[in-house]
């Protein structure tokens, strides 16, 4: 999403880069000890003990992710790539609960301006109704608890050949449970938000 309506304007040979944070629920669970009735708990893999505080990168390179969105972003090019189109991810998760914020830094192919950019938000994600675009950089404490995505932050390089770019969203609702229900919806033939609290933003 923070890539979509940029990549007309992106230099394919110049890989953006993308530096995530999410709270530790993102890093997935694991069998813990048993319960009182002898069944085993579901435990966070890393938890914000572990993390002491700081912050951790993992999977540096080859990230699921970072190969699931590079092929899918490359299918929005008007034409075919010499060569596959690639973009770094860098995740890290945090010491928070739930919550994810990317910061998207991307070479441009020709000069921009920060207006330029913001209009290219607008145009792409006005009628989203689980879209909230923004002035100010986004902050995770936010997109807690909330079923949409936030985006905002612009800020062009002083050379407007580069672009970063902010977007925050909760990875438990927005990114897991209220995107399968968009989605349940749309495949079922139903309206895309039923299900979705109305103040989802």
């Amino acid at each position: 999403m923070l890539l979509a309506p940029l990549m007309p304007y992106i230099d394919p040979s110049n890989p953006p880069t993308i530096f995530g944070v999410s709270g530790y629920s993102g890093a997935g669970t694991k069998t813990g000890e048993n319960d009182e009735h002898g069944r085993p708990k579901t435990v966070p893999k890393i938890s914000a003990q572990d993390l002491k505080g700081a912050i951790r990168p993992y999977a540096l390179t080859d990230h699921i992710h970072e190969r699931e969105a590079s092929y899918r972003l490359s299918q929005l090019f008007s034409q075919p790539l010499n060569s596959p189109f690639q973009l770094a991810f860098v995740p890290n998760v945090a010491p928070w609960f739930s919550g994810i914020i990317s910061v998207l830094s991307a070479p441009l192919k020709q000069s921009m301006r920060a207006d330029e950019i913001w209009k290219l938000y607008e145009a792409k994600y006005a009628n989203e109704p689980l879209v909230k675009i923004q002035k100010m950089v986004p902050d995770v404490t936010e997109a807690e608890g909330k079923h949409g995505w936030r985006v905002g932050g612009v800020q062009v390089h002083s050379s407007g050949k580069r672009v970063v770019v902010v977007g925050a969203l909760d990875n438990l609702l927005k990114g897991a449970a209220t995107q399968c229900m968009q989605n349940l919806n749309l495949v079922l033939g139903y309206d895309e938000l039923a299900g979705i609290p109305k103040d989802a933003l």
